[in-house]
């Protein structure tokens, strides 16, 4: 117990009880305010010694225990560490249309690519091989020149010989094409060739096994290719800066940007909404508003986070007490701090001391000491 005026320690009990603190506290009779913290206990303690004593709920545990339960909705949430999407003006695009355009794009047009690809390749060969024979070569002379089958250089050197495959973009029939779906869904969810197998088997598939397995590579290493460039329009953020920001102002969290906050908002927007609810109680705590604490709970209450929920239980329960630590000025402050100097006399005296002898070292230092 502290003096307020004084700003010294008065008395201290080895006891939370409610018997035994509202029997000391009655030893008190003067007490006309008292400043704790959200105890149910020495609130009960305090109404049965003092029934008509001002309760102040104190304002630093208040924020903290908000704060604590925003904390652990957060920390279920996202990981340690999580990606977030570039900030949109340093790319084109979102990190939704970013991604599954690339992964959609990268499938449809592989084969198309490839194929064209080819077709480039064996245009230069052909042209090749025609230039040659303008020049007189034989056959054999040309397949041996240009290091291609005789056939080959046969082939290539007919007027209507084209590199494009006559039978590409024509649908042909396949025994693996109506469980493709399935097989996409296996691999997402990292399945074995075995396993894949024996599934699309048992579904009625009888055709070969490389076919499969030559169809599964291919789709892995698309996926792959997609989640890479997927990447490459992420960052990755560190969960305890988010965090941070709970209890600090951004200017003073110096390890993530405006931008970035904004971002993860937008890809989170609860935790946008945890920051105003955190904001808004703040700003009805030290700007006097009591009246607006019922409104505040009823926006906290839409949250449906039962870590809120449960704080608003708290302060529901106590909800005179937390009403005059908004009207008055008073706080645990000097009860902290004297908690703080009796750990530190409990050090020196290396915790070999009786409550009985702590008690009157901790009451007589507090004679001695001088209050500016």
């Amino acid at each position: 117990m502290i003096d307020i005026e004084s700003k010294k320690v008065i008395d201290l009990l080895d006891s939370r009880e409610i018997p035994e603190v509202t029997e000391w506290l009655k030893t008190f009779p003067s007490l006309e305010v008292i400043s704790r913290d959200g105890s149910i206990s020495y609130a009960s303690a305090i109404r049965q010694a003092h029934p008509n004593a001002i309760q102040v709920s104190d304002r630093f545990h208040l924020l903290k225990n908000l704060t604590d339960a925003a904390k652990k909705q957060i920390v279920k949430m996202i990981g340690s560490k999580f990606r977030i999407a570039v900030v949109p003006s340093h790319y084109n695009g979102t990190y939704e249309e970013g991604y599954w355009a690339d992964a959609d794009n990268l499938k449809a047009d592989a084969p198309e690519r490839i194929h064209t690809a080819n077709a480039a390749k064996k245009q230069i060969v052909v042209n090749q091989v025609r230039e040659l024979s303008i020049k007189g070569y034989s056959i054999s002379a040309m397949a041996k020149e240009l290091g291609i089958a005789y056939g080959t250089a046969k082939r290539y050197r007919e007027a209507d010989f084209e590199p494009e495959s006559k039978g590409y973009g024509e649908n042909r029939d396949s025994k693996l094409k109506p469980y493709t779906d399935e097989i996409d869904s296996l691999l997402s969810k990292r399945h074995t060739f075995k396993e894949i197998e024996e599934t699309i088997r048992r579904q009625g598939y009888d055709g070969s096994s490389s076919t499969i397995r030559m169809y599964a590579t291919r789709e892995r290493k698309r996926i792959k290719a997609a989640e890479e460039k997927r990447l490459e329009h992420t960052e990755l953020i560190e969960r305890k800066w988010v965090v941070s920001l709970l209890y600090k102002p951004l200017e003073k969290v110096k390890r993530i940007t405006q931008a970035q906050v904004n971002q993860i908002i937008k890809e989170y927007p609860l935790i946008g909404r945890i920051y105003d609810i955190i904001q808004s109680f703040k700003e009805v705590l030290f700007a006097k508003k009591a009246e607006d604490l019922e409104l505040w709970i009823e926006e906290a209450s839409l949250l449906k986070i039962d870590e809120i929920n449960s704080f608003i239980g708290g302060i529901t329960r106590d909800m005179e007490a937390v009403k005059n630590a908004i009207r008055y000025e008073y706080n645990n402050g000097l009860a902290e701090g004297s908690v703080n100097k009796l750990k530190v006399i409990k050090r020196i005296m290396y915790g070999r001391n009786s409550f009985r002898l702590l008690r009157n070292k901790l009451l007589r230092l507090e004679l001695r000491r001088k209050i500016n």
